[in-house]
């Protein structure tokens, strides 16, 4: 496996300034030509590239806020070789979706390490990435399952799951829930208009409580599902009203969960495991607390990525604690989707053109035949993804540039290098140099990409997904969508009626 892996540090190299600006501003704004370096070039100017500068933009043009977009490191390919995404092109064509096995049953084992006083549920998050495939891989590892809607639940059935090994958390509580129930499907009442309706279905049957603890953790506003300013769960302050509505029923209070976030800061995790802790007291039934999961993974080289064990220890020695006060022993539930996803899944791209914008304030811009929708989240909440460049001839560019990518739609906002923490911004990233027809990958993919992409924009098809296997073989798990496919569900007029 020792391809898969980053074998030494890459250079470090200058960013150019993200750019914030008015839509009018960047259709008005200036050029600049392709910066093409050598290695030794690039070498020789090592220190020049720890600082960041930026050009007042013409008044022209309308004004540009310039915020400096740090540096990093010209990233490389996790676990394809560049051979490699050259025959998934040759294979499948271009965008396509690579997972790699081996990586998934890794962060798989990792989860299912996870510390623990008195047993452990790993569910995987499969708004993730819903693919059968996937969810085929984790349930052959022993993974349950957490659905965050009514037909999710019916997909993950459809993956071989039995209902008694998947809970249900969602914002809209399907009208078909009874079947699901009566069929042996967990459900976690996340308001307390779910947990009536549940109850008034179910006297008397057991249930689990969602809580919003009062505090959120996230890498954006828009990953933060907890606090205030969060719909996600009963505010916990609403405790007295839930008591009365499960003793209204006669429910049975098996569980308690919670979940603050992605990307979440392990010091306020902590916090709130012990909130958590705080609400199990208040139903004695209780034999489970699900803490969600909102594990940091690094994707890009400067990010640094969640350790279980450390952020695990404490928690297990809560739970033992807990044991010792109520003489309660507590099972664990963790549901991590991005931790056992984000790595393990990466975008092939062809470069389809490349213009530039002038000389002075410009840019070189690389469109791929790939965009929002295939990766929303750059667009969404500027998250930051991991670009490399490949040959058309399946190699490494010895040369490398600076650029800013951007997807096929026909949309402004389709961005795949917006400025750190800010998605109304633009940053160059530097990278090898390429030409129409050569490839970038989009590396740290796995996680609310495919799940979550805005396919069918622009009409465009959805993508294929491949499963690369133990040995490098490439498995097809999910076919190009065909236009007849996209139109199969629309209803023709009738001339009469227009």
């Amino acid at each position: 496996e020792a391809h898969r892996l980053t074998t030494s540090p890459t250079p470090r190299h200058r960013h150019r300034p993200a750019v914030a600006m008015s839509a009018s501003a960047a259709s008005l704004a200036g050029v600049r030509a392709p910066a093409v370096r050598s290695a030794a070039a690039k070498s020789a100017s090592v220190t020049k590239r720890a600082r960041v500068s930026a050009r007042p933009a013409r008044a022209a043009r309308g004004v540009l806020q310039v915020a400096a977009a740090g540096d990093a490191a010209v990233e490389s390919l996790q676990f394809l070789k560049p051979e490699e995404a050259k025959a998934v092109r040759d294979a499948f064509g271009t965008p396509a979706y690579v997972y790699d096995l081996a990586r998934l049953e890794e962060q798989a084992e990792k989860a299912l390490a996870f510390p623990n006083a008195f047993g452990l549920t790993v569910r995987y998050a499969m708004k993730a990435s819903p693919n059968a495939a996937i969810l085929k891989v984790f349930r052959k590892k022993g993974l349950n399952i957490d659905a965050s809607s009514g037909y999710e639940v019916r997909r993950a059935v459809k993956a071989g799951f039995d209902y008694a090994d998947i809970s249900l958390s969602t914002q809209e509580f399907p009208d078909f829930f009874p079947e699901l129930v009566e069929r042996g499907l967990k459900v976690n009442a996340c308001s307390l208009s779910q947990l009536e309706a549940f109850g008034e279905a179910f006297p008397g049957g057991e249930i689990g409580l969602r809580f919003n603890p009062g505090l959120g953790s996230g890498g954006t506003g828009k990953t933060n599902v907890g606090g205030p300013s969060s719909s996600f769960g009963i505010w916990h302050e609403l405790l007295p009203e839930a008591k009365a509505l499960c003793e209204k029923y006669e429910l049975n209070v098996v569980r308690i969960h919670t979940h603050i976030g992605s990307g979440s800061d392990p010091a306020v995790w902590m916090k709130t495991s012990g909130m958590s802790l705080d609400l199990c007291r208040e139903f004695p039934t209780v034999k489970t607390l699900n803490l969600g999961g909102g594990y940091k993974v690094g994707r890009m080289a400067y990010e640094k990525s969640t350790d279980l064990q450390i952020v695990g220890a404490p928690v297990k020695e809560l739970f033992e604690a807990y044991k010792a006060e109520t003489g309660t022993e507590l099972r664990l539930e963790i549901e991590p989707g991005t931790f056992l996803l984000a790595n393990s899944c990466a975008i092939v791209t062809t470069v389809q053109d490349k213009v530039t914008t002038g000389t002075d304030e410009g840019h070189v811009f690389l469109k791929l035949d790939a965009g929002m929708t295939e990766v929303l989240r750059p667009s969404l909440y500027a998250a930051q993804h991991p670009l490399v460049a490949v040959a058309a001839d399946g190699t490494t560019p010895k040369t490398t540039a600076q650029y800013v990518v951007v997807g096929h739609c026909c949309e402004s906002g389709d961005l795949l290098t917006p400025g750190p923490d800010d998605a109304e911004s633009i940053a160059e990233r530097e990278m090898g140099a390429v030409e129409r027809g050569d490839m970038l990958v989009i590396e740290g993919a796995g996680a609310y990409c495919a799940g979550m992409s805005s396919k069918n924009y622009n009409s465009f098809p959805e993508a294929p997904e491949v499963m690369r296997g133990r040995d490098g073989t490439m498995h097809l798990i999910r076919k190009k969508q065909s236009l007849e496919q996209i139109l199969e569900n629309e209803v023709e007029l009738a001339d009469d009626a227009c």
